[in-house]
């Protein structure tokens, strides 16, 4: 019963801080809550309870800002401006094993906007505190992006394959 009204009220707050918008949020509230209920598991004393709310989430808001999911963005957004067409780049975590490439097979003009047919590949398992939300992330997306006269790059659309 007490752990029930625990994640509760942690449930409460995520609601009303609207943390669904930020990553590191999330992380925070999802670290705070596994460590909270795993001190749980052998101890009563608020101390120790509170000490592991606040180590989780300050480990989970780091893991979730500092995520794969950003490593792949940047570089695919590093290749599209600095790669040629028909070339590839690849990145690859030693600490998690994740993984992606992207290849750009043309560009072209369309308009005054400079645009690439691509394709990306992400192959990303979830960590702590996500293990079981999410799972692995393996897909591999086509598309084209084009870029803005202030040097964003937008999406045209993309097809998306998942592997098993």
């Amino acid at each position: 019963m007490r752990n029930l009204r625990i994640f509760s009220l942690l449930l409460l707050l995520v609601v009303t801080n609207q943390c669904v918008n930020n990553r590191s949020h999330v992380g925070a509230v999802a670290g705070a809550t596994t460590t909270t209920a795993a001190c749980l598991q052998y101890s009563d004393n608020p101390v120790l309870t509170a000490v592991c709310a606040v180590s989780g989430a300050f480990v989970g808001a780091n893991l979730m800002y500092d995520s794969d999911y950003d490593v792949h963005n940047a570089v695919f957004v590093d290749h599209l401006n600095r790669g040629t067409s028909s070339s590839y780049t690849n990145w690859y975590n030693e600490k998690t094993q994740n993984s992606g490439n992207i290849k750009t097979y043309s560009t072209y003009l369309e308009g005054p906007f400079k645009c690439k047919d691509y394709e990306a590949t992400v192959d990303i398992t979830n960590q702590w505190p996500l293990i079981g939300i999410g799972g692995i992330n393996r897909r591999v997306v086509f598309g084209t992006a084009c870029q803005q006269p202030d040097g964003r790059w937008v999406e045209k659309g993309y097809n998306e394959h998942r592997k098993n």
